[in-house]
């Protein structure tokens, strides 16, 4: 049974452990509980230790017995109590608290094991704030790599299905290493049948022993009831795992392990030779392993002409936790020396359960970027050396554990174990790995779309719609995704049918793409790229609006990006109305409604709109409007406008009382005017519930920016604001400096390393370090950050990362060249802030350094809070 090594030392019990062998007379029973957890916890038994410290818990509630309990429902993968502990311990505290920061690295590792990758990368990067160990900074760099993989890893394929076994064949407990013997009738696992994990010290009861099991397949094709194998492999009291069968299935490897707790520390190969009565007493390997280090996972494979043994073991010298090795058979039952695979497959981290199948190596590992814990990944031989190794992805890989991975008959057939959702577990959801079986296809075809400007700038915030055809008729089997974030869609297709393929954004007009999957005789995947044309704004004009008691009115500048909630700048002219409004007329309630057109589903586009309107509210709140004398309704898309005088003098194919409904919209006669009438569809509104009987405003809008021309605020008048051209050259930091390499700012990662610089981009800011001033409490303030790559080769951000308090825009699509220059824009909110700061905003960008690590490039910005 392999088990994760532990990577930190944030709970290593102290040196007096032992005195709490025993509990000390005359102490509390909250004493107790933690010296009996204690005790547990260093014999490696994390289920009992789990119990004890709850116990404790209820008795006297402490952050340290948060952070434990925490911690060991992680050890013991169930993830989703892991978070809710870490969530609880790290809700009180900022980014800056450095308190529990080693906990911060497995908060982050149970949200990405979760799939809740957006989190998990904040949290890591808090992490990075505080950790100085540069390998712990390597390990929190890779999670949050693979992260990233998880985030733009394709959902939809058709190139693998993945199905989990069927219950008769699956325990509660974990089942190990499917092994399919060479007729392919029998699957050979490993597992434990006891029905509490925390027992598995007990090794006189049977049930309490991992084992070697067997299911046979019937006439019908259907997998059996598992039956533990003879004496002759199983014997008591010893753990058996990890079965592999040689080539010709007359030789069955396995491990007989001795555990402490939940970790081997004894871990030998045997081999039983089959004869007709069956699998024959087995013999230790001779050669490997002889508790001189654990050898680990056994599985037959073949390189330079003749059969070697790979497998795993901590042996001293090698990369990390655990590496794959192989021994070369020297046909007498024996092994020649063990050999490490090198550096190009294993990694500082545990590289675990090695299937070698036709020139290929599949292994798992958590010392490369995953999605999950560990990932499949493989490597191919070219009789010389391995190839780098590359993720399987989506299907193969989740969230969870995925390893153990198989390939069978002429390869597009095999098993994998995972302990993702969806399985059977005896305590958690991802408690357990259960046998997963598979099938690759041998033809699929995929598509993959770009949502693009008419400009060629990556479109984020659109959606693509795919529909099946027959005969020219949509048919069930459509798919629409929609992002908030990011320009690539990934659909799975099936062969033999005509699609049709939309890509649309609200604020653009949408396009089609036709083609079909028809005929095809090898793999097939289809790129399409759609250039979106920007639809027109209703043009804007000036007057006088009195808006009546219970009487609705639009508040023309409350725009939202796509899918976001996030109240705009250009929304506070309107909203500074409404809130002087209040404040003229103290008695005044409102309430405050968002409305949606009818694109898009119902009961999202219901949620969108609640979320805006609070938004809304939330506003009004923070700049000192009672929360009672507001409320917030999102009506979605049921309350389509009903067109009055003005609208229908804006607009001429709109007459007064024309309601805009999804009927009224498709009968208009052209995709302007359809496109006009979603855009009046899209609004938020004040009703006056209470208070004055009827209120007056001036409206003159900009018809190029949307804002308001008179007495609007003058919204460049923000330190960094100036344009490139503007920058100041003397400093060693100056955007205009053109000698190379340039001076290094020592905010970048770059400074005092000895890289070679012309084969990286160097990003080159005009201010770094913005002074901000007063800002009174509640209030926001932009910034605009201007650089230029003063490198020789493009730069990409790929992540922005600072505090909840600080919003930074850039489109991470965009690459630049040598001497391009570009900006990124922040702004920085204080309604949570109780305290002056200086506050980082850390750039990531896609181009890694010799180590092999992301380029970071630091900016700041302080401020004085006035309360």
């Amino acid at each position: 049974m392999m088990q994760r090594l532990l990577l930190l030392s944030a709970l290593a019990l102290s040196a007096t452990i032992a005195l709490y062998a025993q509990p000390l007379a005359g102490s509390t029973t909250f004493e107790k509980d933690i010296a009996t957890a204690n005790l547990e916890a260093s014999q490696n038994n994390y289920s009992r230790a789990l119990e004890n410290y709850e116990k404790a818990f209820e008795k006297q509630e402490e952050d340290s017995l948060v952070a434990k309990i925490a911690y060991y429902n992680y050890q013991l993968r169930d993830y989703a109590a892991a978070q809710r502990g870490y969530k609880r311990l790290f809700r009180r505290r900022e980014a800056a608290d450095s308190t529990f920061n080693d906990q911060r690295f497995y908060y982050g590792q149970a949200l990405k094991s979760r799939g809740e990758y957006d989190d998990a990368i904040m949290v890591f990067m808090d992490y990075l704030r505080h950790e100085t160990d540069p390998e712990m900074r390597s390990r929190a760099q890779l999670e949050i790599t693979g992260a990233e993989l998880g985030q733009n890893m394709p959902e939809n394929t058709s190139e693998v299905e993945v199905e989990i076994m069927d219950r008769r064949v699956l325990g509660t407990f974990s089942e190990y290493s499917p092994a399919l013997s060479e007729d392919e009738t029998t699957l050979y696992f490993s597992t434990w049948k006891t029905s509490d994990p925390a027992n598995l010290l007990a090794m006189d009861d049977e049930a309490n022993v991992s084992r070697v099991f067997k299911t046979v397949k019937d006439e019908e094709g259907e997998w059996q009831r598992p039956e533990p194998l003879g004496v002759e492999v199983n014997r008591p009291e010893v753990h058996t795992a990890n079965p592999a069968i040689s080539a010709d299935g007359r030789r069955l490897f396995y491990n007989r392990l001795i555990l402490e707790g939940n970790k081997p520390i004894d871990a030998r190969i045997y081999v039983s030779d089959i004869d007709d009565e069956g699998w024959k007493s087995g013999n230790e390997v001779d050669g490997l392993g002889g508790g001189e280090y654990l050898a680990l996972q056994p599985n037959v494979g073949e390189l330079f002409g003749g059969e070697v043994l790979f497998f795993v073991s901590d042996m001293d010298g090698g990369f990390g936790g655990y590496d794959i090795y192989y021994a070369p058979y020297r046909g007498d039952g024996s092994y020649g020396t063990p050999i490490n695979l090198g550096e190009t497959v294993n990694t500082p981290g545990d590289d675990v359960s090695p299937f070698f199948f036709d020139g290929t190596l599949y292994f798992s590992t958590d010392g490369l970027p995953t999605i999950g814990g560990r990932d499949i990944y493989y490597t191919v031989w070219n009789g010389a050396e391995w190839s780098q190794p590359e993720n399987m992805g989506a299907g193969f890989n989740s969230p969870a554990d995925d390893q153990s991975f198989k390939l069978y008959g002429d390869g597009f057939v095999g098993f994998m174990t995972s302990n993702r959702e969806g399985g059977r577990s005896i305590k958690s959801k991802t408690c357990c790995d259960d046998i997963y079986s598979f099938e690759i296809a041998r033809i699929y075809a995929d598509l993959v779309v770009g949502l693009f400007t008419a400009d060629r700038e990556g479109l984020n915030g659109g959606s693509v719609q795919i529909e099946p055809m027959v005969n020219n008729e949509i048919v069930p089997g459509g798919d629409t995704q929609s992002k908030d974030s990011g320009n690539r869609y990934d659909f799975g297709l099936e062969l033999e049918y005509d699609y049709m393929v939309i890509g649309d954004h609200p604020d653009y007009y949408p396009d089609t793409f036709f083609f079909n999957t028809k005929g095809l005789e090898e793999s097939a995947t289809t790129t399409h790229r759609f250039y979106l044309r920007a639809k027109p704004k209703p043009p804007p004009e000036p007057e006088f609006d009195t808006i009546y008691i219970e009487e609705a009115f639009v508040l023309e500048n409350i725009l939202f990006d796509f899918n976001e909630s996030i109240i705009r700048k250009e929304a506070e002219i309107d909203l500074q109305f409404l809130k002087d409004k209040m404040e003229e007329y103290p008695e005044m309630v409102v309430e405050l409604s968002s409305h949606t057109d009818p694109q898009g589903q119902d009961n999202y586009n219901q949620r969108l709109s609640q979320r805006r309107a609070n938004s809304t509210r939330r506003w009004l709140i923070q700049n000192g409007i009672d929360n009672s004398r507001m409320t917030a309704v999102g009506y979605g898309e049921t309350v389509p406008k009903e067109v009055d005088e003005r609208t229908a003098r804006r607009y001429d194919f709109l007459n007064v009382g024309d309601v805009l409904t999804e009927s009224f919209i498709n009968a208009l006669p052209s995709e302007e005017q359809k496109e006009q009438a979603y855009f009046l569809n899209r609004r938020t509104e004040v009703k006056i519930l209470q208070g004055p009987t009827s209120i007056t405003r001036r409206r003159i809008i900009n018809e190029e920016t949307g804002e308001e021309i008179e007495e609007a605020p003058d919204r460049n008048a923000n330190p960094g604001m100036s344009a490139l051209d503007d920058l100041p050259d003397s400093s060693s930091q100056g955007i205009s400096q053109t000698s190379f390499p340039p001076e290094l700012h020592p905010q970048s990662s770059l400074y005092g390393r000895d890289e070679n610089l012309e084969e990286l981009p160097i990003l080159i800011f005009g201010q770094r370090n913005q002074e901000l001033g007063e800002v009174a409490k509640g209030d926001t303030r932009e910034m605009v950050f201007t650089f230029r790559n003063a490198g020789k080769v493009p730069a990409q951000i790929m992540l922005i990362s600072t505090c909840e308090c600080t919003e930074a825009d850039h489109n991470n699509t965009k690459v630049y060249q040598p001497g391009e220059s570009g900006e990124i824009r922040a702004v920085f909110d204080s309604t949570e802030k109780d305290e002056s700061e200086t506050i980082s905003i850390d750039i990531f960008l896609e181009q890694t350094d010799s180590r092999g690590t992301p380029i970071v490039e630091e900016l700041r910005y302080s401020y004085e809070l006035i309360k």
